[in-house]
């Protein structure tokens, strides 16, 4: 793999780990009422969904290594 695949698969499952350390504290507080809790679910799917579209990007770059 060339080193400029590997800078970008690291840099893409760099930015899934800065999310997961944001999110983190979202999705351990149980405080707050129902809409709260709602929205604390709904951030955490977006970044779910983040997450998942960067794993991606890195496998498709991932799969020209050779």
């Amino acid at each position: 793999m060339d080193d400029d695949r590997r800078d970008l698969i690291v840099s893409l499952c760099t930015q899934v780990g800065m999310i997961m350390e944001e999110v983190s504290l979202i999705a351990l507080d149980g405080r707050g009422d129902v809409n709260a809790i709602h929205a604390r679910l709904d951030r955490l799917a977006v970044a779910v969904d983040d997450m998942a579209l960067l794993v991606a990007a890195a496998q498709a770059v991932a799969r020209g290594w050779s």
